[in-house]
């Protein structure tokens, strides 16, 4: 069936079919501003516009930056640093359109401002967001819908405020859909429990004013890199570190008959330097006893079915810093990379190879590149985005500790079987059920009730404590929770502490970190804390780099002294622009301000200091090792000469005396 374009309920048939087809820019000549490797225009127009088939307010010559960021069924923002000596600064307000385009590949599209900061240093930044978000105060009245197709036309009919988008989807999925209460269009169209998004899935692209719900973007065009050497990212290498290489299946009957292989373990096909076996429970598999072939030939099957062995890829890719470098030429081909577009990563350490999604991109404008990319896959929703995550992400990481916990699951439901259920009534109505370790309430400790309030398990009998409990106000008692993904507004805990290395943990309640490197999110800046692993240095202390680049350590400089150590200038700033700088050519102070300001030189002594230098507004002293007022006075006009505090010799213009 083909796709079709929606618009207010008839069917528009100048929408484009394919995500290839865009629509072609006017042919009004554009002042253009030449940067990069290709021409670079960024448009300025009133928050009314909808045609963009002019200039507008101006062309926005000035601007000193502009990144545009798109995720996969999530953000699609902008971010710019415009002077406020350019020429248009008056110009730009709140909900005025900036008209750019979002990546390589693309015709410019329109992003509403929705904050300017003051400026700092004579610049403001400035936030924007893409015309889609409008939808968010665009109500629609309650509607029914039995397909895709035609939800999507009953949110261009029942808006209940005109409506300037258009609605396109090439999904035939039939499936109830329904509006219950008025709600705004964006919240409708994905995110929540029974949204568009929810019932239908598919994935959204937004092109001007036309909302299209693909069932998949994107192509794969063939593009293969290779993880290793060249390419590293710290979350992928956890990823690896945590895969699976390989299972211990068995079997095991209800009178306690256990089947297992000779060999205990069936591998995945990869070569790992590591090993990591998880067990794995066939017996629903199987109706009757199987034999080891069997058994063998479902594990070996299951291997192969469930990825195991293959790490889940997560690789996020900065192009910049890599620009000049030799490994760049192996990554190049990942700018031809478009949002939604499949891309096979080859693991040559581990002889496997896996497929990802580009589920983010981060577009320089000015310089009409990709600034990075994250390869991935497709989350069910970004928070915040199309509306608050209420559905649950169906793939869990494969780790040991949520398999141990399954396990434990498995175990306590499988031979639970000793109790008894039982329903309870009060005034003449069913109101609990129950499962007791007993069969009567009187004599029970292990008890389970369920019940109008919630559903809970107490080891003290019928009356609790219930100390494992949901509850109906939405809250949870538990000992222990073991969980693969946790999504959440606000996380209250005493310690965070990582489960392979006890030493790295968070306690919220005293403010302790305990950690040995940092990493910026948005710069190449890294902070080591320790040993510095970077430089491969033996020293212990803090060490700070840029990338690669180290800037400088603070720490033991010997086995007996501490200090600060660094290959580059060294400058000290601080209050009234009193300024400080430590290089090759010695100490250099400047830009000092303040008046009546000086620079002093003590040297220790057995009970205090004493002077060395002074260098005042009139004068310079250097004085001599000893406390006695031995001292050289170079003023303006001649220079003194003192031996014990007594004035012995001066120079001035007429010679020596």
């Amino acid at each position: 069936m083909n796709p079709l374009p929606l618009g207010a309920g008839s069917v528009n048939e100048k929408q484009p079919k394919t995500q290839q087809n865009h629509a072609q820019h006017s042919g009004v000549v554009f002042l253009c501003l030449f940067l990069g490797r290709r021409k670079t225009v960024i448009l300025l127009y009133p928050e009314t516009e909808t045609a963009f088939e002019n200039n507008g307010l101006g062309a926005l010559s000035d601007t000193v930056s502009m990144k545009v960021t798109q995720e996969l069924n999530g953000v699609y923002d902008l971010e710019m640093q415009y002077p406020i000596s350019g020429i248009h600064y008056s110009e730009i307000l709140n909900r005025r359109l900036l008209f750019v385009k979002p990546d390589p590949y693309h015709d410019p599209q329109p992003f509403s401002i929705t904050q300017i900061t003051k400026p700092l240093s004579g610049i403001v930044t400035i936030y924007a967001r893409h015309i889609a978000y409008k939808l968010t105060g665009i109500v629609v009245s309650p509607f029914k819908a039995s397909s895709c197709q035609s939800a999507l036309i009953g949110l261009k009919e029942n808006s209940s405020t005109e409506n300037p988008f258009d609605f396109w989807t090439d999904k035939s999925t039939s499936a109830a859909f329904e509006v219950s209460v008025p709600s705004a269009v964006w919240s409708l169209l994905g995110g929540s429990e029974g949204s568009i998004l929810d019932v239908y899935r598919g994935e959204y692209e937004f092109d001007r004013f036309s909302v299209k719900l693909w069932n998949k973007r994107g192509r794969d065009n063939g593009v293969t890199i290779r993880y290793g050497k060249n390419l590293t990212d710290l979350q992928q290498d956890e990823n690896i570190s945590n895969v699976v290489t390989g299972i211990y299946p068995y079997w095991k009957g209800s009178d306690g008959t256990l089947v297992e292989l000779p060999e205990k373990i069936v591998n995945a096909p990869g070569t790992y330097n590591f090993q990591q076996i998880a067990p794995k429970d066939f017996t629903t598999d199987f109706k009757e006893q199987p034999t080891e072939e069997q058994l063998r030939e479902r594990a070996q099957a299951y291997v192969k079915n469930n990825d195991i062995g293959i790490p889940a890829v997560s690789i996020s890719v900065s192009f910049q810093p890599l620009e000049q470098t030799e490994e760049y030429k192996d990554l190049a081909l990942l700018e031809r990379v478009n949002l939604g577009d499949t891309v096979t990563v080859e693991y040559p350490n581990l002889g496997v190879s896996a497929t990802a999604r580009c589920v983010k991109t981060v577009y320089d404008v000015l310089k009409d590149r990709y600034e990075s990319i994250e390869l991935g896959q497709l989350k069910s929703n970004i928070a915040g985005t199309i509306a608050n995550q209420q559905q649950q992400i169906q793939d869990f990481p494969n780790s040991t500790v949520f398999q141990q916990a399954v396990d434990n699951a498995n175990g306590w439901i499988t031979n639970g079987q000793k109790g008894e259920m039982v329903a309870i009534q009060k005034n003449g109505k069913w109101v609990e059920i129950a499962s007791l370790d007993t069969g009567d309430i009187a004599t029970a400790q292990s008890v389970w009730r369920w019940n109008n309030g919630g559903f809970g398990h107490s080891n003290t009998g019928y009356n609790g404590d219930f100390i494992n409990a949901l509850l109906a106000d939405g809250s949870i008692n538990a000992a222990v929770i073991t969980t693969g993904i946790l999504n959440a507004n606000v996380i209250r805990a005493g310690i965070i502490k990582s489960l392979k290395n006890p030493n790295v943990y968070f306690n919220l309640d005293t403010g302790e970190l305990a950690s040995n490197k940092l990493v910026s999110s948005d710069t190449n800046i890294i902070a080591i804390i320790g040993r510095d692993t970077i430089s491969e240095s033996n020293r212990d202390g803090f060490a700070l780099y840029d990338g690669s680049t180290k800037l400088l350590r603070i720490g033991h400089y010997a086995a007996s002294g501490a200090g600060i150590m660094t290959d580059r200038d060294f400058d000290i700033e601080f209050g009234r622009l009193r300024n400080f700088r430590i290089s090759d050519g010695g100490l250099t102070v400047f830009q000092y301000t303040h008046v009546g300001g000086y620079l002093s030189i003590y040297r220790p002594t057995s009970s205090s200091s004493v002077s060395v230098l002074y260098a005042g507004d009139t004068d310079t002293t250097i004085d001599g090792p000893n406390t006695n007022n031995t001292k050289i006075v170079i003023k303006s006009n001649n220079i003194d000469f003192y031996v014990g505090g007594k004035k012995v010799a001066y120079i001035d213009s007429n010679g020596f005396h």
